[in-house]
């Protein structure tokens, strides 16, 4: 789905860090933190062991008390719910109850092409259908039903005929749960925890409802301009269903992830299609490389809610990492928790900043050219601050750390230009330097 205190301390619950790679990844994790970057947990499993648990930041603020975080807060986990509804709706098919190329007419005749869609078109996002989230009359604060939602389905044509491009939707999990509903005569919450959460003794992931902070869920939070901290709305969870509604935390989603990878919870026929990838879209989970290493991923937001769940197989390890605040960059914290799990060193950002006059500025002006990236960067300045971004892309406010230094802190991005040969190293973090020449 989509997306009031100005002090706040964190606090590290920190056990399974023993080796290098993951202290350093502890200590990355408290910068954060410290500079109201983060609030939140991750968990690390390698070959069904966790070798890594911590949390930082609180469950929830308010006027009265802060209650620290801990490896069993728990979060809404928005998109990551489109995995959990993938694997129950193969496990239907394994059973003979549904098949991929079912079409959509046989249950929701009155959605736009249904006779065309098919169960598969629904669950890589080739279907075409409107995403309802981006409908001027939705909104996710107030509670529908499953008639409402159908109805606002319903008004929409498809943006494209089914099978022609991949093309991410909510509508695609919000139908795919009502089909799950519609075949056991079963409320979403029921059906996920007989065929996943009891079967992998997942004691803290369940279909949600309105928060409730005694029972370790935890509220979530956005940072303003001066970091204070101030409580987002809630989502009513009849809106996303399928495709949003789950409240999980970091060691249940690696157990389940690990689970669908062991093939223990669908046949290996039904796994490869799950993970056969199209472009970077497989049925319900996703795909990314970072350097040699295939990683099946999905992220969730919800309110202020980010979440993202990644495996590795080459390495056969789970990484989850639920925030309940975040101003900093989801991918770059997760690929220093990869560098941490193989070895590689780990970026420390710096949130120091200097001044620097308009002349100094227009220094480091231009185009600069990347052998290791498919675009130029463009770099401006209003005489107050420096620009940047890749070729075609908004420009960004960078902030300058150093000298001739500055970074993107959102994107974990340092920039570091070497005036005397016109160059620059782009670093982003978990990733290895690249070498920038400025075009003449």
């Amino acid at each position: 789905m989509k997306r009031l205190f100005v002090i706040f301390f964190s606090v590290s619950a920190f056990g399974f860090a023993q080796t290098p790679g993951y202290k350093k990844l502890d200590q990355f994790l408290d910068v954060l933190s410290k500079n109201e970057k983060l609030m939140g947990s991750m968990t690390i499993l390698k070959d069904g062991k966790t070798v890594f648990e911590t949390s930082v930041g609180y469950q929830y603020v308010n006027d009265k008390e802060k209650k620290q975080s801990t490896s069993k807060t728990k979060y809404r986990i928005g998109s990551i719910t489109k995995t959990f509804t993938a694997v129950m709706v193969f496990q239907l098919i394994d059973e003979g109850k549904l098949t991929l190329d079912t079409r959509l007419f046989e249950y929701f005749p009155e959605v736009a092409n249904a006779k065309k869609i098919e169960i598969a078109h629904l669950l890589n996002h080739s279907s075409g259908l409107f995403n309802m989230t981006a409908d001027e009359n939705f909104n996710e604060q107030e509670p529908t039903t499953q008639e409402k939602m159908l109805s606002m389905i319903g008004k929409h044509d498809v943006g494209f005929q089914p099978g022609e491009r991949h093309e991410y939707s909510n509508t695609n999990f919000v139908l795919l749960g009502y089909v799950l509903q519609k075949i056991k005569k079963k409320s979403y919450g029921q059906i996920l925890k007989e065929r996943i959460t009891k079967p992998l003794s997942l004691k803290n992931t369940y279909y949600g409802s309105e928060i409730d902070i005694t029972n370790n869920e935890s509220l979530s939070y956005y940072y303003e301009d001066n970091n204070s901290l101030h409580e987002a709305k809630q989502a009513h969870l009849s809106n996303p269903g399928g495709a949003g509604g789950i409240v999980s935390n970091p060691s249940d989603l690696v157990a389940f992830i690990d689970a669908l990878f062991k093939n223990q919870l669908i046949s290996k026929n039904s796994f490869k299609a799950m993970t056969t990838i199209e472009g970077e879209y497989g049925s319900g989970i996703l795909s990314a490389k970072k350097g040699e290493l295939t990683l099946f991923v999905h992220n969730g937001t919800i309110d202020f809610f980010k979440s993202m769940l990644v495996y590795i197989p080459e390495l056969k390890t789970a990484i989850a990492l639920n925030a309940n605040a975040l101003n900093y960059g989801m991918m770059s914290i997760m690929f220093n928790a990869i560098s941490a799990s193989t070895g590689e060193d780990i970026i420390m950002p710096s949130f120091e900043s200097i001044d620097l006059t308009s002349e100094e500025l227009m220094k480091y002006v231009g185009t600069y050219e990347c052998e290791e990236l498919p675009f130029s960067l463009i770099f401006k300045t209003d005489g107050k601050i420096l620009k940047g971004a890749p070729e075609g892309s908004n420009l960004k406010d960078l902030k300058p750390t150093e000298k001739d230094e500055f970074a993107l802190e959102a994107l974990g991005v340092i920039l570091k230009f070497d005036l005397n040969t016109n160059s620059l190293l782009f670093s982003q973090s978990g990733e290895s330097q690249k070498k920038c020449t400025k075009k003449e």
